[in-house]
Parts: C-alpha cells; structure tokens; sequence
C-alpha cells in the first residue's frame, strides 16, 4: 500500500466572513439615558391629567334632571287632564290658526305680485302718469309706455282691492282667535304652563353645564391619549435600542464563536498535516532502508574481518587469491555522525586515538611481554581485538584460538559471505514487502509519536553500519 503526500488545506483565513463589530454598550447606555429623560418628562403631565379626569368623572353627585324631567311629565299629564274639557274650543282654535295661515300665504302671495300695497298708492301713480301725458312733451314711444302703464295700474286696483280684502278678513280671524283663547286660558292652565316653562329652563341650563363638564373631560381624555401614546412610543423606542443591541450582540458572539472555531480547525488542519508529513519522512525512512541490499552490513562485515584475519593466515594460496580479485567498492553503510558537541560536559575533551588503550582479548595461553605490541601470533596463543570477537560471534563463526584454527575461520567467513551474498535478492524483495505492511500500519499519535513502525530496527542498523565502516577504515 502506498503512502502519498497529503493535499495542502486551503487557507482558513481566505474563508472568513466579514467582521462583525461589537455593538457599544456606552453608545446604548447613552440612548437609553436620553430615552428615560424624555419618559420622567410625560410621565408628571399623564399623571396630572389621569388626577384631572379622576377630579371630573369621580363625583357622585346625583343628577337633578331626573326630577325635572319626571316634575315635567307630571305637568304635562296635568296639562293633558285639563284640555279634555275644552276640545270643541281647542279643535275651533285650530281650525282658525290654519285658515289664518292660509290666508296669511295668500296675502303675501298677492303683495308679492303689486307694486303697491294701498289704492291711493296706486290713484297717486295713476294722475302722475296722466298728468306726463298731458303735458305734450313726450315722445309717441314714451306715451305708449306710458298708456300701457295706466293701464295695468287700474287693472292692479282690483288686486289690491282684493288684498285689503284679505287683510281685513285676516284681522277678522286673529281677533276671533284672541276671543277663543281667552275663553280657554283659565287661571289653572297659566299656572300649569308657567311652571312648566320654569323647570324647562332649568333643565336647559343643568344641560348645558354637563354639556361644558363633557367637553372638558373629553378634552382631558384626549390630552391622555395623546401623551399616553407619545409615552408608548418612547417605551417602544427603548424596547427597540434593547433588541437591537442585543442582537448585534448575539450576532457578534455568534461570529466570535465561529472564528475560534476556524482557528481551531485550521489548528488541527495543520497539525494533521504535520502529523502525515511526520508519517510520510518516517515511510520514507522505511523504505530507504528497505531499499538497501539485505545482508549488506553482513557481508561488509566478512569481508572486513576476513581481511584482518588472513594477515595472519600461513595459506599463501590464499593470500595470493585474495590479493588477485580486484577491489571492489562495498555497499555504503548507514552511519551515524559522531555528535562532538551535544551531550558533552563542559571542560570534557574527548581522547585522540593514540591515547586510547586498546582493548584486546587473548585467546589461547600466552607471556606477558612488557615490550611494544605486534599484531603477530607468539607461539600456540591468538590474540584478537574484542570488536573482532564480537563480530564473529554476531556472524556465528568459531572464534580461532590458535594458527591451525584460522583457517577453519576463514573458509567459514567465505561461506557466510557467500550464502548472504546468494540469498541477498530474495532477502531485499521481503524487506521491502515487510516495509510496505508496516507502513501501510503506520500511525502517527497528536504527540508526533510514530506507532506499528520499527524503530528498532533502523537503530539496529544503524549501529551494526557503524561498526562495519570503523572496522573498515581501521583495517
């Protein structure tokens, strides 16, 4: 299974919305001051007019017309009692109001018509006009107008006679009327009608000042409604400043929380990308070492100690094959560089390799020699550096403690090396499908550290390619 390079996260910050601002508490603390300043002004005058209508509408004073108008319906009963005794007279005085009336339209009727009310008006129009025409001074035209004029004058003579007549008749009906009521007017009905009359002026006035009390409650209740209304609409205004400013507030909390969840996201965008890059270098790593030829630390390591030990060896057959075969480059081993500054005491100088007393095994029976040392065989001992025993015992090669069991050594070197060296193919192709299976495992923990890896085993690796190229640089 392949591991491949993540795809870059697009930037968060190219996603951001706009800002939203916090709404300003100061600027909405400042408009609700203006706005209580302006209610604690209508707040005293609503009250002083709800104080007026109360003072208005909350006397309990009975209302005295309902014994006017019940004093009133006495007396007309009383009236109603009196007049069924005087019908036939009643009935005659109406019949003479209506002729009166009559005639009255007829008279007016006939005057509207005259141009003069009286017959000497009219003899006094007619000699004026005759005397004109006497005289000879006018024009024929004006003599016809003039005739014309006479006489539609003594046609209207009959006409105003007419009138007179009506007038007389009509004074005639008025003093028949007068005669009639003097006979129906006693001295009862009077008092009956005066007191009547009385109550209803009184009742009128009474009227008229509850109609004035009406007006000006109804003034009062205006008044009330109008600052009740302008009272409303501050408390309005204020519900409004408060909603506003709390939903500017929630939207900008809304928007707070949204970045720090952006942030928060772009965070573990990161860190995931860092996460898979760690586990990317580390499959990378495990493939590098995978892709190194198996056994090739193995077989470095046989040539190096095989090398040392034919310096020993008496075979000049052998010698001389080794000394045929070309030099061949070996594979370069994974080494760690010496760190000569981290994890150094301060004031601590490391030892130069001269200065280094070499630590060396002796294998088989041997004298102590105070003289210099020599890489050389004294009688049947065999002495070897202790980095060549551990590598023969790393190769599982008999370690030889004598002349006659070097040889034996060398020709199992040679095999070792050269069943490395035949199973080195198959060995690559296994390490590399190994590899695979375990980077195909691999995982990456939030604190960067890498798990179903083998850590291990690059350490192991790395040591054993160091002992090989110090053993091939040494010998």
């Amino acid at each position: 299974m392949s591991v491949t390079a993540p795809a870059t996260p697009a930037p968060v910050s190219a996603q951001k919305s706009n800002y939203v601002k916090k709404p300003s508490q100061e600027e909405k603390d400042q408009t609700l001051k203006e706005i209580e300043a302006n209610m604690e002004k209508i707040r005293p005058r609503l009250n002083a007019v709800r104080e007026a209508i109360a003072s208005v509408t909350g006397k309990s004073e009975s209302d005295p017309r309902a014994a006017l108008r019940k004093r009133l319906g006495e007396l007309r009963d009383q009236q109603a009692e009196n007049k069924k005794g005087k019908q036939v007279k009643i009935d005659q005085l109406t019949a003479l109001n209506n002729s009166l009336k009559k005639k009255i339209a007829d008279l007016k009727a006939i005057q509207d018509k005259l141009p003069f009310k009286t017959q000497d008006a009219v003899e006094a129009q007619i000699n004026k006009l005759e005397k004109q025409l006497e005289s000879g001074s006018l024009k024929l035209v004006e003599e016809k107008r003039i005739l014309t004029e006479i006489s539609s004058l003594k046609k209207a003579k009959k006409s105003v006679d007419a009138a007179q007549a009506q007038q007389i008749a009509i004074d005639a009906d008025k003093a028949a009327i007068a005669a009639l009521k003097e006979t129906i007017d006693d001295q009862t009905a009077k008092t009956l009608s005066a007191e009547y009359n009385q109550i209803q002026a009184q009742l009128d006035e009474i009227t008229k000042s509850k109609d004035e009390v009406w007006k000006k409650r109804n003034d009062l209740f205006d008044e009330r409604t109008r600052l009740q209304k302008e009272l409303d609409t501050e408390y309005q205004r204020k519900k409004t400043v408060n909603d506003e400013y709390f939903n500017a507030l929630r939207e900008f909390n809304k928007h707070q929380q949204e970045m720090q969840v952006r942030k928060r996201e772009e965070y573990q965008a990161k860190k995931q990308q860092e996460l898979e890059e760690k586990r990317l270098a580390v499959a990378k790593e495990e493939r590098e070492l995978a892709d190194i030829p198996a056994f090739t630390n193995e077989i470095v390591t046989c040539d190096s100690v095989y090398k040392y030990l034919l310096q020993f060896s008496t075979d000049d057959k052998r010698i001389a094959d080794a000394a045929a075969v070309a030099p061949v480059d070996a594979p370069t081993a994974i080494v760690r560089q010496v760190d000569t500054a981290a994890n150094v005491p301060a004031g601590v100088m490391l030892a130069k390799k001269a200065d280094k007393v070499e630590e060396v095994f002796f294998a088989g029976k041997s004298k102590k020699n105070k003289g210099p040392k020599e890489k050389k065989t004294e009688g049947n001992s065999f002495k070897l550096p202790l980095a060549v025993l551990e590598q023969l015992l790393e190769l599982k090669v008999v370690v030889p403690t004598s002349p006659a069991d070097l040889e034996k050594t060398l020709d199992a070197l040679i095999e070792k090396r050269d069943g490395f060296k035949a199973n080195q193919e198959k060995a690559t192709a296994e390490n590399k499908r190994k590899a695979e299976e375990r980077i195909a495992k691999l995982t990456v923990s939030e604190s960067g550290e890498v798990t179903e890896a083998a850590p291990e085993k690059a350490a192991e690796v790395e040591a054993t390619a160091c002992k090989n190229v110090f053993f091939a640089r040494a010998y």
